[in-house]
């Protein structure tokens, strides 16, 4: 099936049509949600079925792609995956990062800010076609959720992000007769902070600034949740990850809630502190005043929602296609404990993720 997927791709892109390929972590399909025209959408379908694909300043340029078509492509991962290995990256940007750091460092030990995510990007030349690069990506990173989105008026994304935003299913309590704009959903997402490069077992020390910034995240969407009228709110213990070369500290939220309040908890959940910073809203003010180049579709999210289904994703490890070469955005959470030159090694960690596939 992986052919036709591929086919079916290569058909959408020579005709100019919007989609959005994802094959969700666990998953062995890769769902394809299609538009018929070039239409760009930027206000909610009416719909049953929709992709979304939202910028981190999500007021801004959102787009949906209505599902003309919904395709399912069984793929198996390939028995002999690709063979990548460590790739050498340009020390580019490390200046403007340490400077930028500093300034955060001053918000910071005044208190200004408890934890802020700086940012930044880096291009590198492409050789192989897109297609090849996100097959590479499917089979690579196996346990992420891998996705390609393309719209001939915003371009082309492709990342394997680690990070559940949110996932809403009905919970099964209400009867056909019910209002649909009130179907009691089972909603769940992750605290997913606190990065080390994976050292090939689970039994990394943590540090407190990594354990601090994990328990930030959580707290903050355990507050959210609870803003936004959800009931029976559950975390899991904190827990050890693995994203490609990378580990992480991971927790589970699951509360109750309905489709009449799912995009008031969108809203408030979106963006975590995971990639903005707490305060939330000086974090952002911080962001956009000094990181000096526009993030654009990194750190947004994107989703697929089909009825009382929704499913959204942070946009990480990522890229944009762009001609014939790639631009790579990665980030970091920095607090009071943080120190320059790791926080920057970890960002060029985070680098190999996407650059390694080109």
């Amino acid at each position: 099936m992986r052919e036709k997927l591929f086919q079916y791709l290569n058909f959408l892109l020579e005709q100019d049509l919007p989609f959005l390929a994802l094959k969700m972590a666990g998953s062995a399909e890769v769902k394809v949600v299609a538009q018929n025209d070039q239409t760009w959408h930027k206000t909610t379908p009416d719909k049953v079925a929709y992709a979304v694909f939202s910028k981190f300043q999500s007021n801004e340029n959102q787009v949906y792609i209505h599902a003309d078509k919904v395709l399912n492509f069984r793929y198996d991962v390939s028995a002999s995956p690709p063979e990548i290995k460590q790739s050498i990256i340009p020390e580019d940007g490390k200046k403007a990062y340490l400077e930028l750091f500093e300034k955060a460092m001053t918000r910071l030990e005044k208190k200004q800010l408890s934890k802020v995510v700086l940012s930044r990007k880096q291009e590198f030349a492409i050789e192989d076609s897109d297609l090849t690069i996100f097959e590479r990506l499917l089979d690579t990173y196996t346990t992420a959720n891998g996705y390609f989105f393309y719209h001939p008026q915003v371009g082309k994304w492709m990342g394997a992000t680690p990070e559940l935003l949110m996932n809403a299913e009905s919970d099964g309590l209400y009867s056909a007769q019910s209002r649909t704009d009130a179907i009691p959903l089972q909603v769940s997402t992750m605290s997913l902070a606190g990065t080390a490069v994976d050292d090939g077992s689970l039994n990394h020390v943590w540090g407190d600034k990594e354990k601090e910034e994990q328990q930030l995240v959580t707290d903050f969407i355990i507050s959210q949740f609870k803003e936004s009228g959800a009931i029976d709110i559950k975390q899991s213990p904190v827990e050890t990850v693995q994203a490609g070369h990378l580990i992480h500290l991971r927790t589970f939220i699951q509360a109750r809630s309905s489709t009449s309040q799912i995009e008031h908890l969108l809203g408030t959940l979106h963006p975590t502190p995971a990639v903005c910073g707490l305060p939330r809203d000086e974090s952002m003010e911080f962001i956009v005043n000094n990181e000096n180049y526009d993030r654009s579709y990194y750190t947004g999210y994107l989703g697929i929602v089909n009825g009382a289904s929704h499913h959204y994703f942070v946009n990480l490890r990522c890229m944009q296609l762009v001609d014939k070469k790639a631009i790579i955005y990665v980030g970091g959470g920095v607090t009071a404990k943080s120190d320059a030159l790791l926080e920057y090694q970890e960002t060029r960690a985070k680098l190999q993720t996407m650059h390694r596939l080109l």
